[in-house]
């Protein structure tokens, strides 16, 4: 017989939820523009500019910008971007070069050593947020995802903010809502490479809360990298989230990037299609991707 689950609650205060919600719903009104924020000089952002990107971040948690791929097309340019919304703590992740920033690209067709880790292949990346891997003091907060040179197919990216996956589940099923906030809910195992441990084994929940009661999410849907508690209310708390990942929401959004365009996030929930590159030595798909620990907009850790 299983033992009854007694999770915690984020927003134990029903106002206060049902506040929350009426903001995060008021940010998704018809009557605000989602469209890419055209930047004119990265290195130099305008105000006008700066305070579209943000608005469009503390509405929906991301935002997509487009700058010039003749002359800023660089991860320096993108780096320079994210300053001006108050990322600069970036981190390092498996892969990564110079800066932290990783060069996102096919690695079996680019240089014929196929690399272990799916964003370095032209596979399908299954939902997940990023650095879902690393522990509680190393929170990946935010994310640009930059596109330097897009697929001649496939590729697109789709993306749901995490707060309304919350709301959706609570609202739908508040206990299993909270099942997900269990602190134990999910095992991330430990990573070894040629017999050298890379990173402890670690437990957290899916949903938690920082400092400053902004939501924070940790998921991921590959099998391999994850271990969920084995209780039949977890399994109904996956169920339900599968479900609304899987299924039309109208807070759903799928793009296929052009050179110069980015989605900088903080940490939304997200997959990529597979892809197909042109092969004979012509160049393929190409992103930066730079991890950071603040959020964007807050400069809140």
């Amino acid at each position: 017989m299983n033992a009854v689950l007694n999770p915690p609650r984020i927003f134990p205060d029903e106002r206060h939820y049902q506040a929350w919600k009426n903001l995060k719903l008021a940010g998704y009104d018809p009557k605000h523009s989602n469209a890419p924020v055209n930047i004119a000089n990265p290195f130099n952002l305008r105000r006008d500019e700066t305070a579209q990107v943000l608005d469009r971040i503390r509405r929906r948690n991301f935002a997509l910008y487009r700058l010039d791929p003749e002359r800023f097309n660089t991860p320096q340019a993108v780096k320079a971007l994210c300053r001006h919304m108050g990322l600069e703590t970036s981190v390092d992740s498996p892969e990564a070069g110079e800066d932290n920033v990783s060069i996102l690209e096919d690695r079996e067709e680019s240089s014929g050593h196929p690399s272990r880790y799916i964003p370095y292949t032209s596979r399908t990346l299954n939902w997940h947020t990023d650095g879902y891997y690393y522990p509680e003091g190393r929170k990946i907060r935010s994310f640009v995802l930059h596109c330097a040179r897009p697929a001649h197919s496939g590729g697109e990216n789709s993306m749901i903010d995490h707060d309304m996956l919350y709301l959706e589940m609570r609202d739908r099923d508040p206990d299993l809502a909270d099942t997900l906030c269990l602190s134990d809910v999910l095992t991330i195992p430990q990573n070894r490479e040629n017999g050298r441990i890379l990173r402890d084994a670690f437990q957290g929940p899916v949903f938690s809360t920082d400092h400053d009661s902004r939501l924070y999410m940790r998921y991921t849907r590959r099998k391999r990298h994850i271990a969920w508690k084995n209780h039949p209310q977890v399994n109904e708390a996956l169920e339900l989230l599968d479900s609304l990942l899987d299924n039309p929401l109208p807070w759903k959004s799928t793009v296929r990037l052009a050179a110069g365009e980015g989605i900088l996030c903080n940490n939304i929930v997200h997959r990529r299609c597979a892809y197909t590159d042109v092969s004979g030595g012509k160049a393929g798909r190409l992103f930066y991707r730079i991890r950071f620990l603040e959020r964007a907009g807050t400069g809140g850790s």
